[in-house]
């Protein structure tokens, strides 16, 4: 595809993300053309085509029937990832689709042979690796400021707003709140360091009352080790509720020569006072686990992508180790034990 060339875009999912996040990101983004929104729920498609102008489906298969469809975002519950991005990339369509890369290692590999049998590209939305503020930190990283990272510390707190009946707590379909949030973290571990971890181990528990029911964990601790270096993180959907913006992130890296310390108080940097509802924190941003803006850069860069035929900053086999953690935390999770890599 010639550079300067404009991309059709047909988004698959209209739910939180796909309406919060990538929908409104290509408005800004000069490149692409959003033409179809797709949603099993007819509301929600009519009210995404409402507001962009694209056409609604309820069928994505329609969507990907259309021929001047060129590239896809796939914004759905993890459980259906690999299928839709398989029938699209079938259908020579190239695939921006949403983290985690899939909810069994299986489905990721069958992903993977996809793409290599298509010739059409695929990036898994890791938006961390696009948030402007863990990039100056990467940067930061490979410049040498804090010399070689030994130690990362991570905490991701909240209190998840969704109905008991969300796709995110049922265990087959978003996997808890490991494979859901923890998956940022272990990306960002393994971007971080550089290196692939070797063990993983993890003690989680069922907090809430709607994981208890759905059989998932809501609350867990992490411990990556790899090969000069360990990562321990906290991800939570029990805190209570209200909680989260300026207390939602933490980040420490310790260095063989220093250290960089982040709080995440961009989300809601103000505290207003008033008699009536006392202290309150405004939010700024709608997501606490990245800003608007991220998700721009991610669409743009993964467009760009396309356009010039380069290969994403997010590669297959980086979104496939960050799942490969994840779902090992998982598992040790359950077993009590720990998981070699």
């Amino acid at each position: 595809m010639a550079q300067g060339d404009q991309i059709r875009v047909g988004l698959i999912g209209c739910g939180n993300i796909g309406m919060g996040g990538h929908l409104p990101a290509y408005a800004h983004v000069p490149d692409v053309e959003l033409v179809g929104v797709c949603d099993v729920i007819e509301e929600r498609a009519q009210e995404a085509a409402r507001l962009s102008g694209a056409v609604p489906y309820v069928d994505y298969r329609e969507l990907l029937e259309r021929d001047d469809i060129e590239m896809v975002d796939i914004c759905l519950p993890t459980d259906l990832h690999a299928q839709v991005t398989i029938a699209a990339l079938e259908a020579g369509k190239h695939v921006l689709c949403e983290k985690p890369m899939a909810h069994t290692l299986e489905a990721a590999r069958a992903m993977i042979e996809a793409v290599r049998a298509n010739g059409v590209k695929l990036m898994i939305g890791h938006v961390r690796r696009f948030d402007h503020r863990y990039a100056s930190i990467k940067a930061q990283l490979e410049a040498g400021r804090v010399g070689k990272p030994v130690f990362i510390r991570r905490a991701e707190r909240q209190f998840l707003p969704f109905p008991p009946d969300a796709w995110q707590w049922d265990p087959k379909r978003g996997g808890g709140v490991i494979l859901d949030i923890g998956v940022h973290v272990t990306d960002m571990f393994r971007w971080f360091f550089e290196e692939d971890a070797v063990e993983v181990y993890a003690v989680a528990r069922s907090v809430r009352e709607t994981a208890r029911t759905a059989g998932s964990f809501d609350h867990a601790m992490l411990t990556c080790k790899f090969p000069k270096g360990v990562g321990f993180a906290e991800i939570s959907w029990a805190y209570p509720k209200g909680f989260g913006g300026a207390l939602y992130a933490q980040l420490d890296i310790v260095g063989t020569e220093g250290k960089i310390s982040y709080s995440d108080k961009d989300t809601n940097p103000m505290l207003a006072y008033t008699p009536e509802k006392g202290h309150e924190l405004p939010r700024y941003f709608r997501f606490m686990s990245t800003t608007e803006y991220a998700f721009e850069e991610e669409i743009r860069h993964f467009v760009r992508c396309v356009l010039e035929d380069k290969e994403p900053a997010v590669s297959l086999e980086d979104a496939y180790a960050a799942l490969e953690m994840a779902l090992a935390a998982q598992r040790s999770a359950e077993t009590g034990e720990p998981v070699r890599l």
